[in-house]
């Protein structure tokens, strides 16, 4: 589905005034294009007079569905609305096809661009953010945009000379998105997530598969080997680009919790599978073995929890490497495959081979880490002082990009040192339970915040030993944690629920507590009423 030709007689409608509905009509306008905006919540008097002055026709509590019916030719549909909602189901019955904002800008770039895109359930904007000022390094003009916060039409409009997109994108925008051709392209992971709105995994795994299948011939798709094993019982189509896939190990399995892609893949139940007489048994498959997929290539990747060492090996049928960092830029292994996977597309657009392990390195590289992933407020163990004066050396993280409890495994599994995890806000589903074993380990306190609070004391009571009194809110949660820390420990919220039930999003959530944090700073500390 391509509409790059003509598109100036099409009356295009916008469902969804957010930043990215606004970004994509503001780019249709640009270009002599109809557009309508519909949103079915009262929109902010900035964004009615910014529409206003862009003469951007609008209607805001509610979709008129007959206009709709009647004058719309093509409807571009924001991520968050569902494909079962009424807007869309009237769109598909009158045929009206529905595209998503990123689709739209796909026809605004040029040939010659480079796109590079990465999706999965977490680490998505951590590669994505990685890889772009990765590859920045080089001749390019790039820009990391989708889903990470800024629309690709938002970059199209404010940044025109840029030839390299570094793309995040959510399996909510892959629904609606036909005709873009990355170059390469990254599946990470996949976990148990966003369940509210795919009836099961498979559907989830199919969302995020669409990437897979729109990169382009001449390109290269990164994929987990484990993620692929469930594509091939699922018998989805296989993508004509070169797959690479990823297949990591650890050392010292007794201080590793086993990911939980693997507990999903030993007990899911496939409503499709492919005949195993013709392809032996899938359980016990070695891709190597599979002689009829001669596109597929294979990276190793070992990652020492005892001391973060890693060590990669790279079998391409153009290449054969061996790397070797000891000091990586980034911590933890799910860091490991982040950082792999864009220095696999560095290397397949030609950055060189010492600028890739440069930026690797911790000694060595220029990264400006992510704010609100694993985000070490003031750098460092720093003296900071508690709510009665005490001052104490403490490391404290801001993670409030953590909104599913997956995410907040993997920063548990980034430190060593004592923590005391600030978890909670708006619950999404998910269990609280895979955090228990870390009470064992280097996870001194669970202190339960927000509208989760509740739910996640009385799931956790068999460790209440380990669980602080509740609060109704992040900061009376975070002086409840500094009060209590002890020396050289970890303040870390990584609250693994949404932020919605206090604030605007989980950027709002990490400003809020990193002023917090640094407001206790001794150079910073001001006397307390």
């Amino acid at each position: 589905m391509s509409f790059r030709h003509d598109i100036k007689n099409l009356n295009f409608f916008i469902a969804g005034a957010a930043k990215s509905g606004i970004s994509a009509a503001k780019l249709l306008k640009k270009h002599g294009v109809n557009v309508f905006i519909t949103d079915d919540n009262p929109l902010l008097n900035e964004i009615q007079n910014e529409l206003i002055e862009l003469n951007i026709p609008f209607e805001q509590n509610g979709h008129s569905f007959e206009k709709i019916k009647n004058e719309c030719d093509i409807m571009v549909l924001s991520p968050g609305i569902m494909q079962s909602k009424p807007i869309s189901l009237l769109c598909k019955k009158n045929n009206i096809p529905v595209v998503s904002e990123i689709e739209v800008a796909s026809w605004f770039m040029s040939t010659d661009d480079i796109c590079l895109a990465v999706t999965g359930t977490n680490g998505k904007s951590t590669t994505v953010h990685y890889l772009a000022q990765l590859v920045a390094q080089s001749q390019y003009n790039t820009k990391a945009c989708g889903n990470i916060g800024t629309s690709l039409s938002q970059t199209l409009l404010e940044f025109p000379n840029t030839n390299l997109f570094a793309m995040e994108l959510s399996s909510y925008q892959l629904e609606t998105t036909y005709s873009i051709r990355p170059l390469c392209t990254a599946l990470l992971n996949l976990q148990n997530d966003h369940l509210s709105r795919y009836e099961n995994l498979e559907e989830y795994l199919k969302a995020k598969w669409r990437l897979i299948l729109l990169t382009h011939d001449s390109g290269i798709a990164i994929i987990d080997k484990k993620i692929m094993k469930l594509v091939l019982k699922l018998g989805l189509s296989l993508p004509r680009a070169r797959v690479i896939l990823l297949e990591e190990s650890v050392q010292d399995e007794n201080n590793f919790t086993k990911s939980k892609l693997n507990n999903l893949i030993d007990k899911f139940e496939f409503s499709k599978t492919l005949p195993c007489p013709t392809y032996q048994e899938l359980n016990n498959l070695e891709f190597e073995n599979l002689v009829f997929l001669n596109n597929f290539e294979f990276v190793y990747a070992k990652y020492n929890f005892e001391n973060g060492h890693i060590n990669i090996s790279i079998n391409l049928k153009n290449l054969q490497k061996k790397w070797t960092i000891e000091n990586s830029c980034l911590p933890g292994q799910h860091n490991m495959t982040n950082i792999l996977c864009a220095s696999l597309m560095a290397l397949h657009i030609g950055i060189s081979e010492n600028i890739i392990l440069n930026q690797w390195s911790a000694t060595s590289s220029k990264y400006e880490h992510l704010p609100h992933r694993l985000e070490k407020i003031s750098n460092g163990i720093t003296i900071y002082k508690d709510n009665n004066r005490k001052e104490k050396k403490l490391l404290i993280i801001n993670d409030s990009k953590a909104t599913n409890v997956e995410s907040t495994l993997v920063a548990l599994n980034s430190f060593q040192s004592p923590i005391r995890l600030l978890l909670g806000g708006e619950p999404k589903g998910d269990s609280y339970l895979p955090i228990t074993p870390y009470f064992t380990k280097n996870l001194v306190k669970v202190y339960p915040f927000g509208k989760a609070k509740n739910l996640i004391s009385n799931e956790l009571l068999k460790s209440k030993n380990y669980i602080a009194k509740s609060s109704d809110n992040l900061i009376s949660a975070a002086n409840l944690a500094l009060d209590e820390a002890k020396e050289n420990e970890i303040i870390l919220l990584s609250p693994g629920c949404s932020s919605f039930d206090e604030f605007q999003n989980f950027e709002h959530r990490g400003h809020v507590f990193r002023k917090w944090a640094l407001s206790h700073l001794k150079e910073n500390h001001r006397e307390l009423n």
